[in-house]
């Protein structure tokens, strides 16, 4: 058992070295995912005039009894198939009122509203303000409302805004990005929801809120305002700045960084489907010494001999000063059957030598720079005389590509994304002979290719649930037979933290 776990990463390349076939994976169609049960708020807008023009919709939505959702959010509005509609919104069930709406271009300025009530304008609108929107169902929930064209001479007050709103104002240009630093992992360049509020000589407030994409990303604010608040709430941790006018240059980049505790992954529990549902089939608990470090992993694997999920295999870790000497590996019984030692230069892993069982393996990485990438390259040797180089390219601290040749003259080779949320194992400082958890975020796609061997199933899909703090609470890894393409079974992994 202490096999699979140690080789579960290539297990395709060591087929390699003993088998003599040649085969490329086919994409099939993907199963049907797991239900979604959540409840969505989408707009469809009408009332636009057909247009080359990328538009936004500027929203305010309060619950029934006055509490804020959402102020001044910005929110594409697309043109798909003709007609204007906004991206779904996660909503809780309930009743909410729509208390402002505007359609503005990429420059924030107004092309379209729908007025307040007993404005001017309102009695030319089908729908003015406020709206009732009641989300009472699962899925998605189309409020579909029209909205009017704004004139050129017409002022925001016969709508019921106020001329900010309307965006008639000079702006500043800036972009802004965000990180997260977990532990000493750092999460660049991250997703976020964006709250910007500015604040004028007068107390007047400028609010917007702004979904960021991964990245860079473009924003405006007025320039006559005088301080500037950006805050940026993600993984229970808000990272925020303020600045002043004088502060603010043109094209400035904004970088918000906070910092927060990594949580412990204490228990991975793996269930597989069958026609019972999930059924129980290992269990892996994580413990760790008084430095907060990992000192032991204990795994438990279903059995043919017995019931239950037997004690199948503990890992012991040993350090030298800062760094991980070596895991010391025993079987349910605490009798050894292995060993993986690491020696380092400048802090980075130099040679791994491995035991299991009888059977020794070793490997001499060497680290170099491409470009923006990393690339880091082992040669391993394995206990029949084969051997075999393995080379994985760094991308944002993530392996999106790698590439082993053997010395039977099969290979392997991979492609990869990745989620934006934390890899709990890569936090562990757990390493081995492949460096399966070296990523920083959770595996979402592999796509590979072999030649001179291939394994019999591959995983097609994966499907994550995450917690407020940035973790997978749970993934569904769905598997099909590599030469047939159909689907065979799924497995559950559901992971415990402290």
């Amino acid at each position: 058992m202490e096999r699979k776990l140690v080789y579960s990463l290539l297990a395709g390349i060591i087929v390699l070295i003993f088998a003599s076939c040649s085969k490329s994976i086919d994409k099939v169609p993907l199963q049907q995912a797991s239900e979604d049960t959540a409840s969505y708020l989408q707009f469809s807008a009408i009332g636009i005039q057909q247009s080359s023009t990328q538009f936004y919709v500027l929203f305010s939505l309060e619950t029934r009894s006055g509490q804020s959702v959402f102020t001044n959010k910005k929110i594409a509005l697309d043109k798909i198939q003709g007609n204007y509609t906004t991206p779904k919104i996660q909503m809780a069930k309930g009743e909410y009122k729509l208390t402002k709406f505007i359609v503005v271009k990429r420059s924030d300025t107004a092309a379209y509203a729908i007025p307040l009530v007993s404005t001017p304008k309102a009695a030319q609108s089908a729908n003015p303000l406020p709206v009732n929107i009641a989300i009472a169902q699962k899925g998605i929930s189309n409020a579909i409302l029209q909205v009017l064209k704004i004139g050129e001479s017409e002022l925001s007050e016969v709508y019921g805004y106020m001329p900010d709103d309307f965006g008639y104002q000079n702006l500043v240009n800036l972009k802004v990005k965000l990180k997260i630093n977990v532990g000493q992992v750092g999460y660049d360049n991250l997703p976020g929801k964006l709250l910007i509020d500015a604040t004028n000589n007068d107390g007047g407030h400028w609010i917007r809120e702004v979904d960021m994409i991964k990245g860079i990303n473009a924003i405006r604010v007025p320039e006559n305002y005088s301080t500037f608040k950006f805050d940026v709430a993600k993984w229970n941790t808000v990272a925020h700045k303020i600045f002043n006018r004088s502060e603010l240059q043109e094209n400035m980049l904004i970088a918000l960084e906070a910092s927060r505790l990594p949580k412990r992954l204490i228990k991975e529990e793996t269930f597989i489907e069958n026609i019972a549902g999930f059924v129980p089939d290992s269990r892996t608990e994580f413990f760790y010494n008084s430095m907060n470090r990992m000192a032991e992993i204990k795994n438990y694997q279903k059995s043919t001999i017995v019931s239950g999920l037997p004690l199948t295999n503990v890992y012991k870790f040993v350090y030298s000063g800062t760094l991980l000497d070596s895991i010391n590996r025993f079987d349910g019984n605490n009798l050894p059957t292995g060993y993986t030692t690491f020696t380092y230069e400048f802090g980075r892993i130099l040679t791994i030598r491995n035991k299991s069982y009888d059977q020794h393996s070793s490997a001499f990485v060497e680290y170099t720079a491409a470009g923006d990438n990393e690339v880091i390259s082992g040669d391993y040797l394995f206990h029949n005389g084969n051997t075999m180089n393995y080379k994985f390219f760094m991308q944002n601290g993530n392996k999106f590509s790698d590439q082993a040749y053997s010395s039977t003259g099969g290979s392997e080779s991979g492609v990869y994304e990745y989620d934006d949320y934390i890899n709990p194992k890569h936090q562990l400082g757990w390493d081995d002979l492949f460096f399966s958890n070296y990523s920083k975020n959770n595996l979402r796609l592999e796509q590979k290719n072999y030649t001179g061997g291939y394994p019999a199933v591959i995983p097609y899909r994966f499907e994550y649930t995450y917690d407020n703090d940035g973790y997978p609470m749970q993934v569904f890894i769905s598997y099909k037979g590599f030469t047939s393409g159909a689907h065979l079974y799924r497995i559950k992994k559901v992971y415990h933290y402290q």
